[in-house]
Order: structure tokens, then C-alpha cells, then sequence
């Protein structure tokens, strides 16, 4: 007898939490159209993924998803996402965002019919708070514009450098010309595989020589970040593991190849996959007839890898070699690693 009680005690809990009555979902007026807002999953720092359960009516259903906003009682005629159903199954979701970060957002299933629109009961959740906080911003040389991102009190370019000219004035040549680039002892940058297109995206490539120039590579009232600061950033965002997840730009259109599970971009300094030129190139001995090595010799990684120069030299002994910084596509890391002075490299900067 006591087993008997305890099944009919669960399957009456059953019954209670599919049917929801007022609780979670709402029906048309003929009373077959059903939804109800189920769950809020993976709440982020820009999004969240919500689940809705949908009991179809005597019409077809015409619509249904989540909708969204900072006020109470959000509508389909507002922020929405159509739902995707999970396979043989009522069950829909839909990722809401973009989102602030921080911020206290309403949410509700919703489905559409011939009768009209219905809603699930409301539901809400607080993005995760970003890691960083709004700059002030700056200008360049070029009197080109960046946004800031503040960090553990250092305020970085949210952008990778894009300048033509030294903090004076100067001209930094653009060079081409692999051979040119190979012989280079002074300062010069170039475009990914030398396409302009690249430049406002991803901005401009710098060997270290205009890096380490004495009339200023960075913008007035900043410097080129060091080791040392570059350092201090990783390992605020939790260490060499999982910083570069922390770091890499995660809107949408995603310009990374992989998002979903390395990209969150929390800390604001939304790095971006430019690539590199020359990182381990040297020129082969000369050849008869001269052989032009091709574009995928020389530049490498564009929407798989972000490199970045330090402005500090290894003081290795062995190698020329200059701290950089990369992460890449397929995993959560931030890399110290070394490079030579001839590589083609972003920069990012740091205010004084």
C-alpha cells in the first residue's frame, strides 16, 4: 500500500508540472493554443538561452519564440528571437541579445495563431557584470578615433592600432615588398596580405622597429603595452588558461572562426583574429630564376589568431626576440611567447 501512495504521489506531480495551470503559460481563446516560459539558461555577460514549451492549437502557429526587455512584460512586437524546436519534441529555445552587461531583463515565451498572440508568465535574470569599465577613449596621429576599455585600473585601446605617422608627425612607410621587409632595420607596417579592406577591421601590422621607435608609435598620453602589463592583464582574467577567452571579441556577425566556446569577451577588450606577417619567415637562399613566395608563406591566421607586440625584448641571448602575446580560435589560452623584431604584428596600447 505505501508503494501504491508513492507512485500516485509522483505521477500526480507529474501531471501538476506539465499542465502549469496559470502558472507559466497562457491560451488562446479557443482555449488549444499553449506556451510557457520553462527555464533561463547560460545567462552571459551579452546573452542568455531561454526555454519555452509550446502546445499547438486547432490553427497553425504562425510564430513563436522568446521576447525580451529591461521593462516588465515584454511583447513580440518588441526585442525577439523565433524559437527552435528541439527534435520530436515541444520543446523550443532562443538565445535573447545582444545584452548589457549587468543588467535586469524580462523575458517571456510566446506563440502566434489565427486567434492572435499568446504569452508564457514572465521570467528574469541579471546579465553577468563585465570585467572591465568604459575609457575615455583617444585620437591617434591620423586624428583617428578608438574606444578604451578600463581593466584592473589600466585603461587599454579597445581596438588594434591603425596610425600612418609617429606621435611627431613622422610618416611610418607602408612596405609591400617582401624582400624590402626582410632588410628592414627601421620602422614600417603593412595591411593583411597588403588587402586595405583589412585595415579598419583589424587595423595595421608594425615590425618591433616601429614599435620600439623614439618618436612614438603610440598616441600622445599613451605607450605601446610591456611585458609587464600584458602580464598583469592575464593574469587578472584568471591566468595564461582561460584569459584569451576573456579577451576575444564575441559579437555577432562573429569574425572568430569559433565563438560558442572561446569567445565571451568579458573584460571589453574585444580582440579581434587579424592575424599575423612574417612571424617565423626568413628568406630562402636566392634562388635561379627568384621564386615569389606566396601570400600564405607570409601571412597567416587571419579569423584563427590574434598576435600582439609587448614593448619589451626577452634579453635573450640567444635570439633577438621580443614578448608578444596570442590567442587563437580553438582554445581559451593567452600565450607569452617570443617573436623576432622583423615579424608584422597588431598593437594595442595602454594611456599613461
Amino acid at each position: 500500500m505505501k508503494k501504491i501512495l508513492i507512485v500516485a504521489l509522483f505521477s500526480l506531480f507529474l501531471f501538476s508540472c506539465s499542465k502549469n495551470d496559470g502558472v507559466s503559460g497562457s491560451s488562446s481563446s479557443d482555449g488549444l493554443l499553449y506556451v510557457q516560459t520553462y527555464s533561463i539558461q547560460d545567462i552571459n555577460f551579452t546573452s542568455a538561452k531561454c526555454v519555452g514549451v509550446l502546445t499547438i492549437g486547432s490553427y497553425p502557429t504562425a510564430d513563436y519564440g522568446i521576447c525580451w526587455s529591461t521593462a516588465p512584460n515584454p511583447t513580440a512586437s518588441g526585442f525577439h528571437v523565433q524559437g527552435v524546436f528541439n527534435s520530436g519534441s515541444t520543446v523550443f529555445t532562443g538565445t535573447v541579445g545582444p545584452l548589457m552587461p549587468n543588467t535586469l531583463y524580462y523575458v517571456r515565451a510566446y506563440a502566434k495563431d489565427a486567434s492572435g498572440t499568446v504569452y508564457g508568465a514572465q521570467m528574469s535574470f541579471t546579465t553577468l557584470n563585465m570585467l572591465g569599465s568604459t575609457g575615455g577613449g583617444l585620437m591617434d596621429a591620423d586624428n583617428q578615433s578608438y574606444s578604451s576599455v578600463v581593466i584592473n585600473g589600466k585603461e587599454w585601446m579597445r581596438s588594434n592600432l591603425n596610425v600612418t605617422k609617429y606621435r611627431n608627425g613622422d610618416v611610418i612607410p607602408q612596405v609591400t615588398d617582401v624582400t624590402q621587409w626582410e632588410s628592414l632595420t627601421t620602422g614600417a607596417w603593412c595591411y593583411y596580405e597588403n588587402d586595405t579592406a583589412n585595415g579598419p577591421i583589424y587595423g595595421k601590422l608594425y615590425n618591433w622597429y616601429a614599435v620600439n621607435d623614439s618618436r612614438g608609435l603610440a598616441p600622445t598620453g599613451w605607450h605601446v603595452a610591456t611585458d609587464a602589463e600584458w602580464t598583469g592583464l592575464t593574469d587578472f582574467l584568471g591566468g595564461g588558461n582561460v584569459a584569451g577567452k576573456k579577451l576575444k571579441d564575441n559579437s555577432t556577425p562573429a569574425l572568430w572562426d569559433v565563438t560558442t566556446n572561446y569567445a565571451t569577451n568579458e573584460s571589453g577588450f574585444s580582440g579581434l583574429p587579424g592575424g599575423v606577417a612574417y612571424l617565423n619567415y626568413n628568406l630562402p637562399a636566392p634562388a635561379t630564376p627568384p621564386v615569389t613566395p606566396a601570400l600564405s608563406d607570409l601571412f597567416k591566421w587571419k579569423t584563427k589568431a590574434a598576435y600582439w607586440w609587448s614593448a619589451t625584448t626577452t634579453g635573450s641571448t640567444a635570439a633577438d626576440l621580443v614578448w608578444v602575446r596570442n590567442c587563437n580560435s580553438s582554445s581559451d589560452e593567452f600565450v607569452r611567447s617570443g617573436a623576432i623584431k622583423k615579424s608584422a604584428l597588431a598593437v594595442r596600447c595602454v594611456k599613461n
